[in-house]
């Protein structure tokens, strides 16, 4: 009989739509099982995403049902989950989901084993999507997570530019790596026809020769659609015919409904709710944008929108600039500046350099930023995680020295 496949345990906060849990998603469905045996533990029961996880090839898909903050119950299924499964690395993604893995993976192992040095405590690895830190009670909570990561095995960021910005603040781990995020371009390929593109955009209210400009996220404060509204206000007091789709749906939707009153855009705005396929909504825009102030990383919503040949203008926030070369596929602007938004917006009014530049975005995603090349690295992380068999010591138990576990 041939060698055991390593497990791989990866740990997700829910299964709810969002750039993260999608990546986790993503990288199951494309992972090899005759590599690796592949499990999944979610702490919180939103599954939104569950339909799109092939279940098949997973030995083990459990949920913790946590309610909130760190409970023992979760803890005693993580750990039986590692022992009885033989677990030799655990994947986290972010901060809290590594919290987990770290106290589950101490809990799973027997007594004196990390003493002996015997090898035997699973290999703790985190894929971290976030740069900025918003708000106190994230940058407090990070004072502990920078202890917990200094005793992970790997940290994995999402873009150079991640990587970058955290080393210089001193973050660290034994090691660390990129992979970027990537999205199955087959999927987003542009399939329909200028007929088809045309009918969409009549139900939606727009005519031929308007100007769609479209933004696909969660209608969340961080995501800023007031500015492209505001922008989009000033194009139109310029006489150009431009209209605004926000695909999506979110807290934030009445407050824009009422900007887009005050702004006289009641009648040029579209917000389609949640949409389990996008391509379409996005087929039928003629400029993408991203507008947010924080959060995005790498965008996979940018990456969705590149493929499917739209120039896309962006904060230049996060990895931004590794997917928009500026002027090239697209325009980069710094947060908040209306005036740039609105200059790069009515430059795309031309049909060529709209074509010219949709076509470098899809080239530079098909390059790049595919699903295949996003398993293949990341199992070239693993491949090297596992087969380093030195054994770091882990006796301190950071969260219960900070009363954190109650």
């Amino acid at each position: 009989m041939g060698a055991r496949a390593p497990g791989l345990l990866f740990i997700v906060n829910s299964l709810s739509l969002g750039g993260a849990e999608k990546q986790v998603v993503t990288l199951l469905n494309h992972l090899d099982e005759s590599r690796f045996r592949l499990h999944l533990a979610y702490l919180k029961r939103g599954e939104r995403l569950l339909p799109q996880l092939n279940t098949a090839k997973l030995d083990e898909l459990m949920c913790c049902d946590v309610n909130r903050g760190l409970e023992r119950q979760a803890l005693r299924k993580l750990r039986h989950l590692i022992r009885a499964r033989h677990i030799d690395a655990i994947v986290c993604t972010n901060t809290y989901s590594m919290l987990y893995g770290y106290l589950a993976r101490l809990a799973g192992t027997r007594p004196g084993d990390a003493r002996r040095g015997s090898g035997s405590l699973p290999k703790l690895a985190t894929v971290f999507h976030t740069t900025l830190l918003r708000t106190y009670k994230e940058k407090a909570q990070m004072l502990l997570y920078q202890r917990l990561f200094k005793r992970s095995d790997l940290l994995l960021y999402v873009c150079e530019n991640q990587r970058d910005y955290w080393r210089d603040r001193g973050l660290r781990a034994a090691r660390d790596g990129v992979v970027h995020n990537g999205i199955d371009v087959e999927h987003f390929s542009d399939e329909q026809t200028p007929g088809q593109k045309q009918v969409m955009r009549r139900s939606l209210g727009f005519g031929p020769h308007d100007y769609v400009i479209g933004l696909c996220s969660s209608l969340r404060p961080e995501k800023a659609h007031g500015d492209l509204l505001r922008a989009v206000a000033r194009l139109r007091s310029q006489g150009l015919p431009a209209k605004v789709l926000f695909i999506g749906d979110g807290p934030e939707r009445e407050a824009l409904e009422r900007l887009a009153l005050e702004l006289d855009l009641q009648e040029h705005l579209r917000i389609t709710g949640l949409q389990h396929d996008v391509r379409p909504f996005i087929g039928c825009c003629d400029v993408m944008t991203l507008v947010s102030h924080s959060i995005e990383t790498f965008s996979l919503a940018a990456l969705e929108s590149m493929a499917l040949a739209k120039p896309l203008v962006m904060t230049d926030i996060g990895g931004a600039s590794e997917q928009v070369l500026h002027g090239q596929n697209g325009f980069l602007f710094e947060p908040g500046n209306i005036d740039a938004l609105a200059a790069h917006l009515s430059s795309l009014t031309s049909e060529s350099l709209r074509a010219q530049m949709g076509a470098a975005a899809r080239r530079r995603v098909r390059q790049l930023f595919t699903v295949e090349a996003m398993t293949a690295g990341f199992t070239e992380q693993m491949a090297q995680l596992l087969g380093d068999g030195r054994s770091r010591p882990t006796l301190e138990h950071p969260a219960e020295q900070s009363g954190y576990l109650t």
